[in-house]
This record gives C-alpha cells, sequence and structure tokens, in this order.
C-alpha cells in the first residue's frame, strides 16, 4: 500500500510538473501572441498617424503651391519680371518635392519670355540704320521662340537691307571727287585711292544684295557710271590702269 502511494505521489508530481510547465508554456504562448497584436496595432496605428500627417503637409504644400503661382501670375501680369523668377524658383522646388505638376508655371515663365524678347525685338526693329552690326548681333542672340521667330527673322534681314544701304552711300561718298582736283597732280593718290576703294565696296555690295536677296537700289547704277566716269576724266588713272603692252 505504501508503495502503491508512493507512485501516486511520483505520478502526481509529474501530473503537477507537466500541468504547471505546460500552463506556464500556454500563458507564455497567449501573452507573446497578445504583445504581437498590440504591436501590430500600433504600428497600424502608427502607420495610419504618419498617412495622416503626410495628407495634411501634402494639403498645406498643395495650398502654398497655388498662392505662389496666383503670385506669379499677377507679378507677370504688372511685368515685375525678377519677382517672377525669384518666386518661380521656389515654387518649382515645392512641385518637384511634392510631385505637383510644374506646367502652370512652366507656361507663365514661357509667356514672361516671349514678352521680354518681344519688347527687345521691338526696340532693336526701331534702331538707326547704322548700328545695323549691333541690331543683328542682339537678335541673333534672342533664341528663336515661334511666337516671335518671324519678328526675329525681319529684323535680322533688315540689318542687312541697312548694311546694303549703309554701304552704298559710303560708296558713293568715295566717288564724290571735286571735278577741279582730278587732274591735279599732287591729287592724283586720292582719285586713285576713292576709285580702287568704290570698286571694291560695290563688289561687297553686289554679293550682299545677292546673298541676301535685297533688292537692287538705282543707286549702285549710278555709283557704277560715276566710276566710269571718273576713270576716263583722270588721264593719271586712265594711264596708270593700262598695262603698258598695249601702249
Amino acid at each position: 500500500m505504501k508503495k502503491l502511494l508512493k507512485f501516486i505521489r511520483k505520478v502526481g508530481s509529474v501530473v503537477l510538473i507537466l500541468f504547471v510547465f505546460g500552463g506556464g508554456w500556454f500563458y507564455y504562448k497567449y501573452r507573446k501572441e497578445k504583445l504581437n497584436r498590440l504591436a501590430e496595432e500600433e504600428k497600424r496605428r502608427q502607420e495610419e498617424m504618419e498617412k495622416e500627417r503626410q495628407k495634411r503637409l501634402i494639403e498645406e504644400k498643395r495650398k502654398l503651391f497655388e498662392e505662389y503661382v496666383s503670385k506669379i501670375r499677377n507679378y507677370k501680369e504688372s511685368k515685375d519680371y525678377e519677382k517672377v523668377r525669384e518666386l518661380a524658383k521656389e515654387a518649382l522646388a515645392i512641385a518637384k518635392q511634392y510631385n505637383f505638376s510644374p506646367d502652370e508655371i512652366n507656361k507663365i515663365l514661357h509667356q514672361m519670355e516671349v514678352e521680354i524678347y518681344l519688347s527687345k525685338l521691338k526696340k532693336l526693329e526701331n534702331e538707326d540704320a547704322y548700328k545695323y552690326i549691333y541690331v543683328r548681333d542682339q537678335a541673333e542672340k534672342i533664341p528663336s521662340l515661334k511666337e516671335i521667330s518671324d519678328l526675329k527673322n525681319r529684323v535680322i534681314k533688315k540689318t542687312y537691307e541697312d548694311e546694303y544701304e549703309v554701304k552704298l552711300f559710303i560708296t558713293k561718298l568715295e566717288l564724290s571727287v571735286p571735278k577741279k582736283i582730278i587732274d591735279e597732280g599732287e591729287k592724283v593718290d586720292e582719285v586713285s585711292y576713292n576709285y580702287f576703294l568704290s570698286k571694291k565696296l560695290s563688289t561687297d555690295l553686289k554679293k550682299l544684295r545677292i546673298d541676301k536677296n535685297i533688292k537692287k537700289n538705282n543707286i549702285e547704277i549710278e555709283i557704277e557710271k560715276n566710276r566710269n566716269d571718273l576713270y576716263f576724266s583722270s588721264e593719271n588713272l586712265y594711264q596708270n590702269t593700262i598695262p603698258s603692252s598695249l601702249y
């Protein structure tokens, strides 16, 4: 009987140990799962809070961006181009960071650019004809935007027409040698210089006119006639330009 009781106590101890261990194990698992669920719930809560924070931030930035666009539009209308550039730079940085469309700002900047270059071209178009080199240089620096390309081409073409007219005047001036000095020995060099310079200028004039498709001015014909008259009116010029083999 004692042995049976002893055996029962041993079995009971084992069962008790197993029960305590098993209960502890199940409690541990239950506790761990509960903590995991709490951690997941907290994670989801934090994620939702972060999404909500990002949403509010984006809404704030979008509102700020739209305010920038409105101000940029107003400054552009008042032609305060420096302020437009300043605000556009800041607005485009926001657009890039938050993936907003920059189309409206780029459109305003393009319109501003057209206005600026259009104004420059109109001023260049009214410049003095003698400034043709300066006008051409400035016009060629202006981008060939679709809205102003016709005016730009017209201004540049006019510079070549102005160049033709100016050189035409200079060429004619070189031939305006007073008749009384033609046969004076001490003026022979001057007559020759004027004659050959006008001849070179006439060659340049003709090339410019043909290359740039400029309408021929009747003064060009008059210059040719005056140069021939000068040639045959000056005995020294006539003799000095005929090859000696023809004497």
